[in-house]
C-alpha cells in the first residue's frame, strides 16, 4: 500500500482542532475570528457565542481597560511572547467564575489583516496546589512559632541555617541574627562540645543512623543553661548525601531537676528509714538481749547444782546471746555507720572490708589512692553506700573468690572501683534487683556516672566517676 501523505492544508486544522492548549485568533480591532475546542471548553462557550466578539469578554470587568491598553501597545509592536508564569492573567468564564490562565502570544499577517494568535492554558489546578502548598507552610510556621519545641537546622559548616521563635527565644536572640552563627562554639558549654560535635560529624558522615537522640546542654539568653534532650535527622540532597541536619529539642531542665529532687528524697528516705531501724535494734531488740544477758547472768552462781547436760546448755546459749549481740551490733553499724561521721571515709571503708573480709571465705582487698581527708560529708556517705551496695552485690549473685576495691581521689573526680572474679552478666537486661539501682540514684545525685564491664567469664568491673 502506498504510504498516504497529508497535505499541509490539513495537517494545521488537525493541529488547531485537537491541540490541549485553548487556541483564538483576534483581528487588529480585538475581535474572536476563530477558537478551538480547547479554548471553548475553558471559557464555557459556544463557537456562536463568542464570534465576533471583543476579546475583553473573556477578561474581568476591572482589568478590561488595561487589557484594551495592552493589546494596542501590543498590535502597534508585535512579537512572539513565550508561556511563562510571569505572563499570568485572569479570565472570565461564561458562568461569572474567574479563572487564573497562563497565555502566549504570537501575530501573523493575513489577507483580512494583522492577526493575534493566543495559546491559553487554564492553571486553576496549579493555583490550587500552589494555594494549598501555601497553606501548608503557613500551618508549619504557625506551629513551629507556637510550639515549646526547638527546632534548628545546621549546615555542614556547623552553622545555624534556621531556627524557630522558640530557639531564638531560649537563645536571646532574634533569628536573624542567629543564622550564620556556629552552633558548637557559640551555644554549647565548653565541657561538652567536642561530645557534641563528635555526635554532629558522625551523622554527617553517615556514621549514625538517619535519626539519633542525645542531651546536652545549651547556653541560653544572659548565659542561663538549659539541658535539652534532642532528636536530630540527617537531611540529604537529591544525591543522597548529607547535606544538614535538623533537631527538634524539649527542655527537660526542670524535668531533670524534679527527678533529681525525686531521687534526693528517696534516698533521705533510706538513710532515715535505716537510723530509725538501728533505733529501734537498739532500744528495742537490744535491750531485750540485754535483759536475757543479766538473766543468765543471774543463773551463774547456780551452775554448780546444774548437771553437766544442763551446764553444756547454759554455755551454748550464752554463747549464742553473744554471737547475736555482735550480729545486732553488725546490722546496726551498716545501717547507720557512725564510724564514719566520727573518724572519716577512709577508716569507715577500712572497717567496712574488713568486716566482710572476716565474716566470708571471699578475699576482699582494699585500694585507696589519694587524699582521703576533709571529704565532703554528702560525698563520703554517698561513696561508702555505692561501695557497701557494689560488694553486697558481688557477693549475693556472683559468688566470687576476690573482690577488689580502688578509691582514687584525683585532682578534679573521684574514681571508685569495684572488681570481681565471680559469675558475670549480662549490663543491657533488666536488672532483677534493686542494688544497680540505688548505685546509679546515689551517683546522680552526686552528678557521677555508672559504667558497667561484665561477662560471664571475667566477672564484673563496676566503676563510677564523681565530680569533686
Amino acid at each position: 500500500m502506498a504510504r498516504q501523505h497529508l497535505k499541509d492544508d490539513l495537517i494545521f486544522p488537525l493541529i488547531f482542532e485537537n491541540s490541549v492548549e485553548g487556541i483564538l485568533v483576534t483581528n487588529d480591532k480585538g475581535k474572536i475570528i476563530r477558537t478551538n475546542p480547547s479554548c471553548l471548553s475553558i471559557f464555557g462557550y459556544t463557537p456562536e457565542e463568542m464570534l465576533d466578539q471583543p476579546v475583553e469578554m473573556l477578561i474581568p470587568i476591572n482589568l478590561r481597560d488595561r487589557h484594551i491598553h495592552n493589546r494596542e501597545n501590543y498590535a502597534m509592536n508585535p512579537e512572539s511572547r513565550p508561556m511563562a508564569s510571569e505572563l499570568e492573567i485572569m479570565g472570565l468564564r461564561k458562568s461569572g467564575e474567574k479563572i487564573p490562565l497562563e497565555i502566549s502570544l504570537s501575530h501573523a499577517n493575513s489577507e483580512i489583516g494583522a492577526l493575534t494568535i493566543c495559546f491559553i492554558v487554564d492553571v486553576s489546578n496549579k493555583h490550587s496546589l500552589k494555594t494549598a502548598l501555601e497553606n501548608e507552610r503557613e500551618l508549619i510556621r504557625q506551629y513551629l512559632d507556637v510550639t515549646k519545641s526547638i527546632f534548628l537546622v545546621l549546615g555542614k559548616n556547623e552553622q545555624i541555617i534556621a531556627v524557630n521563635k522558640q530557639g531564638s527565644k531560649l537563645l536571646g536572640l532574634p533569628e536573624d541574627e542567629l543564622k550564620g552563627k556556629n552552633w558548637f562554639d557559640e551555644f554549647i558549654p565548653e565541657a561538652e562540645r567536642e561530645s557534641v560535635r563528635a555526635v554532629f560529624i558522625r551523622m554527617m558522615n553517615n556514621e549514625i543512623g538517619i535519626t539519633h537522640s542525645n542531651e546536652n546542654s545549651i547556653i541560653g539568653s544572659g548565659g542561663n543553661r538549659h539541658l535539652i534532650e534532642w532528636h536530630n535527622t540527617l537531611l540529604k540532597d537529591k544525591f543522597g548525601q548529607p547535606e544538614a541536619t535538623l533537631s527538634s529539642g524539649v527542655d527537660i531542665t526542670e524535668k531533670r531537676a524534679l527527678e533529681r529532687e525525686k531521687t534526693e528524697a528517696l534516698v533521705l528516705g533510706q538513710e532515715n528509714e535505716r537510723r530509725r531501724l538501728a533505733q529501734e535494734l537498739h532500744d528495742g531488740l537490744g535491750q531485750s538481749i540485754s535483759a536475757i544477758g543479766l538473766n543468765l547472768n543471774a543463773l551463774e552462781p547456780e551452775l554448780k547444782s546444774f548437771n553437766d547436760k544442763f551446764k553444756k546448755i547454759y554455755e551454748e546459749v550464752k554463747e549464742k546471746l553473744n554471737e547475736t549481740v555482735e550480729e545486732v551490733r553488725a546490722i546496726s553499724r551498716n545501717l547507720t555507720p557512725k564510724i564514719l561521721d566520727d573518724f572519716g571515709l577512709q577508716k569507715a571503708l577500712e572497717h567496712l572490708c574488713d568486716t566482710i573480709d572476716k565474716s566470708t571465705l571471699v578475699e576482699l582487698n582494699l585500694n585507696l589512692y589519694g587524699d582521703m581527708s576533709n571529704v565532703d560529708k554528702v560525698q563520703a556517705l554517698g561513696i561508702y553506700r555505692i561501695i557497701q551496695e557494689l560488694v553486697n552485690n558481688a557477693l549475693r549473685h556472683a559468688d566470687p573468690k576476690n573482690v577488689f576495691v580502688h578509691v582514687t581521689r584525683g585532682e578534679s573526680e573521684w574514681i571508685v572501683l569495684v572488681e570481681d572474679d565471680g559469675r558475670g552478666f549480662d549490663p543491657v537486661a533488666k536488672p532483677k534487683g534493686m542494688g544497680l539501682s540505688n548505685v546509679r540514684s546515689r551517683a546522680e545525685l552526686l552528678k557521677g556516672e555508672v559504667h558497667i564491664d561484665s561477662n560471664e567469664k571475667s566477672g564484673t568491673t563496676v566503676s563510677v566517676n564523681i565530680p569533686l
